[in-house]
């Protein structure tokens, strides 16, 4: 019985887990400004920007790297959520690592990655129309299709 209640109890967790990172993490339809970089360590960082008018209105990230890629990207994108383009040109790894608070000296370069990430999709959105090229839709593990 013990075994069964435990069982129960660990998939309400994860199931829980799930649905709170889905929801609270949504992915942005037709984004104005995209990046998805791999760093040297082999993490991947995405970040996706919508804008109006000319403040970010929303952001979205993802990684597939560690904890401390997690807390950077994250704290990359809640950083560029109601800026303009001026002010999103500000934050550095520094402005992401005061968010995080201390990194291992091993893990400063997610900090710098996430930087570099989301810098490159302001830059994609800066980008005039005519020179983008067109996006594929990036396969995450969390969507269907």
């Amino acid at each position: 019985m013990n075994l069964f209640l435990i069982v129960g109890v660990l998939i309400v967790v994860v199931a829980a887990w799930f649905l709170v990172y889905y929801f609270a993490n949504p992915v942005i339809e037709e984004p104005d400004g995209v990046a998805k970089v791999v760093g040297n360590c082999g993490d991947t960082m995405e970040i996706s920007l919508k804008f109006s008018g000319d403040r970010v209105k929303d952001s979205q990230f993802w990684t597939n790297g560690c904890s401390y890629s997690r807390l950077c990207v994250e704290a990359a994108a809640m950083l560029a959520k109601k800026r303009d383009t001026a002010e999103l040109r500000k934050i550095n790894m520094t402005t992401i690592m005061d968010v995080v608070g201390d990194l291992p000296e091993t893990h400063l370069h997610c900090a710098q990655l996430a930087e570099i990430t989301l810098q490159r999709a302001v830059d994609d959105y800066l980008q005039p129309p005519e020179k983008k090229t067109p996006r594929e839709p990036v396969a995450h593990p969390r969507r269907c299709g």
